[in-house]
């Protein structure tokens, strides 16, 4: 259904005004951090985000996630979205949980429900920069809307959100102990890197006709850097991901290559045929790993994060057999 046709329907209906009774939004047009942006003012909570400024009576408890990383950050702070986004993947969002939950399916994270979105009868919406800045109008128009990077983001980004989220479901202190236990764990694993005689590594997914290396500013390969791994792909904050070819990763050699792929049919099982690909470093010592790609690329928050640097150890210590 067009976004137009919907919002006519609401209003004929007598929907919209009800849901438009609560959004209490007060959203501007310049762009901020998301990074430590939650205030309180008179009784009432003012995000900073991405697009803007958002004021939440009070904190939310009924929250829309547009993304699979918010999914997490509310999870980790003990609250489990009335409705995702979830790209018609339950069994992804129950490996994401850990367990199954229960929530209102919205369809894709590019292209979400609104009428689905609507009927959730959230009291905030959070949204990704790159995949929902141009429906910002429309979500507004069904409750307040906070808009965060995450696809595009590092996991630099991903500690922001994760805080800003906090603040605006009044989860801080929360926030504040889960974050401790998270930099314990990293600060552990980085300890185990430290003794690693070999550290330069690669990570990218692989797909039937390319393969796009996750540089040092994607989520998965800030989350290497951050324990002490050397990411053998540069990056910027606007290209956080790079294609390469055989040829570009011959020159680089790393010494270990993370492949997350979810599909049969990859160009690097052509490359595994070409004696350029045997003759690699990571090749030649076992150092190649196939990698679960919801997980190491699609997750993105606290959780998964955790789990990328402590099976990239396992990966290489032997402890965890690669999926193929």
């Amino acid at each position: 259904m067009k976004i137009q046709s919907w919002f006519k329907h609401l209003m004929v209906g007598g929907v919209c005004a009800a849901l438009l009774a609560g959004c209490g939004n007060g959203a501007v047009s310049n762009a901020t951090s998301s990074a430590n942006n939650a205030i309180s003012t008179a009784g009432s909570i003012v995000i900073q985000h991405d697009m803007g400024t958002t004021e939440l009576k009070q904190p939310a408890s009924h929250v829309v996630a547009l993304e699979w990383s918010f999914v997490d950050d509310l999870l980790a702070l003990g609250i489990t979205p009335v409705g995702i986004a979830d790209d018609d993947k339950p069994k992804a969002m129950e490996k994401l949980a850990g367990k199954p939950i229960e929530y209102i399916p919205l369809g894709k994270r590019e292209t979400p429900d609104l009428e689905k979105i609507a009927g959730a009868a959230p009291d905030l919406i959070i949204a990704d920069t790159d995949r929902h800045s141009k429906v910002k109008d429309q979500l507004d128009q069904i409750a307040p809307t906070i808009v965060l990077n995450s696809r595009k983001g590092s996991y630099d980004d991903s500690i922001k959100d994760f805080e800003t989220i906090a603040k605006a479901v009044g989860k801080e202190s929360e926030a504040k102990a889960r974050l401790a236990q998270h930099d314990k764990m990293m600060a552990a694993m980085k300890k185990q890197v430290e003794a690693l005689p070999e550290k330069k590594v690669l990570v990218g997914v692989a797909r039937k006709g390319d393969f796009n290396a996750h540089s040092t500013t994607s989520y998965a390969g800030e989350v290497l850097s951050d324990i002490g791994f050397e990411n053998v792909v540069q990056g910027s904050e606007n290209e956080p991901y790079k294609e390469v070819n055989l040829e570009t990763i011959t020159a680089i050699d790393p010494d270990i290559i993370f492949i997350a792929t979810d599909d049969s049919q990859v160009i690097t099982n052509e490359w595994k045929k070409l004696p350029v690909w045997q003759n690699l470093k990571a090749v030649k010592n076992h150092h190649v790993y196939m990698v679960d790609r919801d997980i190491w690329t699609r997750f993105r928050g606290i959780t998964p994060a955790e789990k990328i640097g402590q099976s990239a150890l396992d990966y290489i210590n032997g402890k965890l057999k690669s999926e193929s």
